[in-house]
């Protein structure tokens, strides 16, 4: 039934996936963000239970929760449960500080991904990004998560790839995460407008060169265990070449929910963000403002860019289909 409404939306370009900032605190002071220096107004377990059922009606197949940390929340548990009854799958994105105690065996028994953000094997570089002295920690609390066998979600390692990091890191990054039986992905940085990704010119790119090749090494190696990564990875070579890009996904495959329950059509815009009721009346006004923002400013956050790269390439995927299973049964189903 879930599978069915999430198909439906796609051939109707409604969203299929929500990225919910569920708190806008964080324990962690990025050099790359701005959200951690924002107030924030936290719905309840029971809003968000409510908001949940509406979006199920309107399709909704999937939810990143994120932030801020995710973790910061003690009603964690509770909101992925609002989601799950929902059939609306979550993806739990947290740096991995407070990943720890019981809360990684309960996130393990239930059908939710977890990802955590490393991005060098480094301390000083991970400090030099992430702004606390937390590398022990982080990984240390990654090991002792990797101890649970049964896990029932996909469970990956991802790492912001920045002018700081080289192909060496990454390839411990990358190392350290196989140990642990977690997958694996980097993604670009990125910097629009500050809303969401600040620049710091100590992180953005200068000689993409260098860049584009640790990209170009995950493309390769995804291609064997992460085949649809291989696909964005392709993507993300043209983006970082700064070659044209499609419209993104934008209202039509995703939205974004403030903490306090209001919504835009990307992280760019949660500084108009509304009910979604007035979103949607406002709708063409929008698609609009996201043509523009893609044609001036083009970016490459997930919830922005993944689907319709997907979506555009499904003949291409479906031949790959028998590779992609058996990685689903490896790492855990992340759909």
């Amino acid at each position: 039934m879930r599978y069915l409404r999430i198909a439906e939306s796609m051939f109707r370009c409604r969203p299929i996936l929500l990225i919910f900032d569920v708190t806008r605190r964080c324990n962690q002071r990025c050099r790359m963000c701005n959200i951690w220096r924002e107030q924030s107004e936290d719905m309840g377990v029971d809003e968000i239970r409510i908001m949940a059922e509406r979006l199920r009606d309107m399709g909704m197949g999937y939810v990143f929760l994120q932030g801020g940390e995710p973790t910061l929340r003690p009603d964690l548990i509770g909101i992925v449960d609002a989601f799950l009854a929902c059939g609306i799958k979550p993806t739990v994105i947290t740096n991995g500080i407070l990943l720890r105690g019981d809360l990684p065996e309960q996130l393990a028994a239930r059908p939710c991904n977890v990802a955590v953000s490393l991005d060098s094997m480094n301390p000083d570089i991970f400090k030099l990004i992430r702004g606390v002295d937390a590398f022990a920690k982080v990984t240390g609390n990654i090991r002792e998560a990797a101890k649970i066998r049964k896990r029932r979600g996909n469970w990956s390692v991802t790492s912001t790839i920045t002018a700081v990091s080289t192909l060496k890191d990454i390839q411990a990054v990358e190392s350290f995460a196989a140990d642990c039986g977690f997958m694996y992905a980097i993604r670009p940085y990125i910097h629009v407008s500050g809303a969401a990704g600040k620049r710091d010119d100590a992180l953005a790119y200068g000689d993409t060169v260098p860049i584009v090749q640790i990209f170009e090494y995950m493309r390769d190696r995804a291609r064997t265990s992460n085949y649809l990564a291989s696909v964005v990875y392709d993507e993300h070579i043209r983006y970082i070449r700064r070659e044209p890009q499609p419209m993104c996904d934008a209202l039509t495959r995703s939205i974004v929910m403030s903490p306090k329950g209001d919504f835009a059509p990307c992280i760019e815009f949660t500084g108009d963000a509304s009910p979604l009721d007035d979103m949607y009346s406002k709708k063409a006004a929008w698609l609009r403002r996201c043509a523009e923002c893609n044609r001036n400013t083009p970016c490459f956050y997930n919830d922005a860019r993944e689907i319709g790269i997907l979506w555009r390439k499904k003949r291409h995927l479906a031949l790959a289909f028998p590779r992609i299973v058996m990685q689903l049964i490896k790492y855990g189903n992340f759909f």
